[in-house]
């Protein structure tokens, strides 16, 4: 308990304010079901001052939560960084105009193409959001997986598959393909959702197609823990149905082929079809959704079960398998996560075990996936290990973040061990430890100046790494060396930067993550030495981070909290 006052407090005392901030820090939000007593107990206290004995009183009820919380045990710890992080990517992918609204229907094709959010939740509760999150759109196809699980919930995996397959189908779609035994291929395509539909139907026959969509509804509602109103929309249901001569063709022939479950009435089956894509949600409430999947349907703000754990595999697994469309081996080659796209412009993805996020954007590609969205997901996957191979990866990730894990203390770590392994002689280490040094020495002449500061910043990191601070006019001397012999190209003609590029390249495959991670991180001080990075600095880390097979991404991380730092450090001094 007293490690845990310290970690609010200052001078014996805290307030409700400062708790609260670090509540906030966290990600949870201040009506958290989970710390309900404890924030209530903030807002009385008001301005007044808490000490230890006030404090365990204040928190005790809800003590293993306030715990974990205000000890950073929360899956992603270092959750103010990692918001800043998402920041820097939504800002990147908001540039891109390409694509167009879909057409088909007069609210999708009015809809502003101009709107872009971003909604994250993890399997903790932590939330953020970013943008247009707030804007009710029809989920559309983004309903068929749920639509499927709930079928699955219940009326079980073996009558469903009965009249559903789960196969890729590598087609349109709204393609009238079917498998050959006439099943449609995956509840993900217009074919086998609507004979989802069927199955759903089937199993009500004394409700109808809007009241069966209401128990859905209410399904949708709790997956996101109620954090808004379900609505319906009338008009695109009105407009769907008086356009759906295709769904028409697709239902006959599955009533033709295979035949509806149950015999049941085929216009029943495509006006629950169409109601659940007439469903409207905004990308918070799809973000705790993919959140509830990703928690093998424990929803994480309200830690109820929702749905089953083998029901959310089986989901997950035709979501990954046919989420997105015809684009869906692209997108798994290239993402490797669950995720199902929408035409008015939502992309709901889970990264199982970790989050759920929702991206909205009406702009679609040739497939009738959001454009933004689709680039959202890629330019996460090369900056955090999200993919889901990539735990495969042998050490060699391309240095893409982990977020479950403080990366303050990795690498605190990481130089820790390096540092130890140093004087003791290790082969591995001295290697890294050479590099560094090369890589430093080359970005401090990056500009043709050898500065003070540089050199400085390259004592300090020699220190940390082999536990000995060299002398900086030794380092000067070495820097001037080096700048001599660039002077001389090599007997290839290339310079001796190009031959350490070369050195990299061959030496990379030997390196892990951690090794050339701690090599682009010496560089990246010593450009960052004299409170900014130079173009030609810049230019000569990306040239190392792609020798090392550092993916671009993760140097743009880096380069943004650098900045972030910069801009703090300046406000703090006015």
């Amino acid at each position: 308990m007293q490690a845990l006052f310290d970690s609010v407090s200052e001078n014996g005392t805290t307030d409700a304010a400062r708790i609260q901030a670090r509540l906030i820090e966290s990600g949870i939000t201040v009506d958290d079901f989970r710390l309900r007593t404890t924030i209530d107990r903030l807002a009385a206290l008001g301005g007044r001052p808490i000490d230890q004995e006030s404090f365990a009183a204040l928190v005790g009820p809800e003590l293993m939560m306030v715990n974990r919380v205000l000890r950073r045990q929360l899956v992603i710890p270092d959750w103010d960084e990692f918001c800043c992080d998402i920041q820097t990517v939504y800002d990147h992918v908001a540039l891109d105009f390409t694509g167009a609204n879909a057409n088909y229907i007069p609210i999708l094709r009015d809809a502003d193409p101009e709107k872009w959010g971003v909604a994250i939740c993890t399997v903790d509760g932590q939330r953020m959001a970013i943008g247009d999150v707030d804007v009710y759109h029809s989920i559309q196809s983004v309903s068929k997986p749920l639509t499927y699980a709930y079928a699955l919930d219940r009326e079980g995996a073996d009558f469903t598959h009965q009249f559903v397959g789960v196969e890729p189908s590598g087609r349109p779609f709204n393609a009238l393909d079917l498998l050959p035994d006439s099943r449609p291929f995956n509840p993900c395509v217009n074919a086998g959702a609507i004979m989802t539909a069927g199955v759903v139907a089937s199993g009500w026959p004394n409700k109808n197609a809007r009241e069966i969509t209401e128990d859905i509804m209410n399904l949708w509602s709790a997956l996101c823990g109620g954090v808004g109103p379900m609505r319906f929309s009338e008009q695109t249901m009105l407009s769907e149905r008086e356009t759906a001569h295709n769904n028409f063709a697709i239902a006959y022939l599955l009533q033709g082929g295979k035949g509806l479950p149950r015999q049941v009435d085929l216009h029943k089956m495509l006006d629950l079809y169409l109601s659940c894509c007439s469903i409207e949600m905004t990308a918070n409430m799809l973000s705790v959704a993919a959140a509830t999947l990703a928690n093998g349907g424990v929803c994480p703000i309200t830690c109820m079960e929702i749905l089953p754990t083998d029901v959310v595999k089986k989901t997950l697994s035709v979501m990954q398998a046919a989420g997105m469309y015809d684009n869906a081996g692209v997108f798994t080659l290239e993402v490797g996560l669950p995720a199902k796209s929408g035409v008015a412009g939502a992309v709901m993805v889970v990264v199982p075990n970790l989050m759920g996020f929702a991206t909205f954007s009406p702009r679609l590609d040739p497939y009738g996936n959001s454009v933004r969205g689709v680039a959202f997901c890629r330019e996460l996957v090369e900056r955090f290990t999200f993919h889901v191979y990539d735990s495969l990866s042998g050490g060699h990730t391309g240095c893409k973040r982990d977020p479950r894990a403080s990366q303050l203390q990795r690498k605190q770590r990481d130089l820790s061990d390096l540092r130890w392994a140093v004087s003791l002689g290790d082969r591995y280490a001295a290697k890294v430890r050479d590099l560094m040094l090369a890589c430093m020495i080359d970005i401090t002449l990056a500009d043709g100046e050898i500065e003070a500061p540089e050199l400085v910043t390259m004592a300090d990191t020699c220190a940390e790494i082999m536990g000995e601070r060299p002398d900086p006019e030794e380092l000067r001397a070495a820097a001037e060396a080096r700048q001599r012999t660039n002077a001389a190209p090599g007997a290839a003609g290339t310079s001796p930067f190009d031959e350490l590029l070369a050195r990299l390249r061959e030496e990379r495959a030997r390196l892990d993550d951690n090794g050339r991670e701690l090599i682009l991180e010496a560089a990246f001080r010593v450009a960052c030495a004299d409170g900014m990075i130079e173009p030609e600095e810049d230019s000569k880390l990306r040239d190392l981070a792609g020798a090392l097979g550092i993916t671009g991404g993760v140097l743009e991380l880096e380069i943004g909290r650098f900045k972030r730092q910069v801009a703090g450090r300046s406000a703090r001094s006015n």
